[in-house]
């Protein structure tokens, strides 16, 4: 009697199984949303936009000091390239060099 009783519990266990499938769960799919601009690229897109650099120049250097923890060679190329920017006049130029490092972030 207990051996039929177990292969009566196998012959359960397997229907069970065939009948579960080995689809697993639906997963939804997740939208991958891309990371939000850094502020100092953002900051530079509006510098490239408006051809003014401003006192945004500060915060923007703030920015790029705080990147050196974790990229220094670009963070040191980027404040160059600001002190560079800082100095310019033609609204042209102002444009075009902070298009180019907001890029680069």
């Amino acid at each position: 009697m207990s051996m039929t009783r177990n292969w009566f519990h196998v012959a359960a266990l397997l229907c069970g199984m065939t009948l579960c499938g080995c689809g697993g769960a639906n997963i939804p799919e997740e939208s991958v949303t891309p990371p939000p601009p850094t502020p100092a690229k953002q900051m530079l897109m509006d510098i490239a936009s408006s051809g003014e650099v401003g006192s945004g120049a500060s915060m923007i250097r703030d920015a790029l000091e705080a990147m050196k923890a974790t990229d220094a060679p670009k963070a040191e190329e980027l404040l160059k390239e600001l002190t560079e920017l800082e100095g310019m006049a033609d609204s042209a130029k102002i444009k075009a060099k902070a298009k180019a490092m907001a890029d680069k972030l």
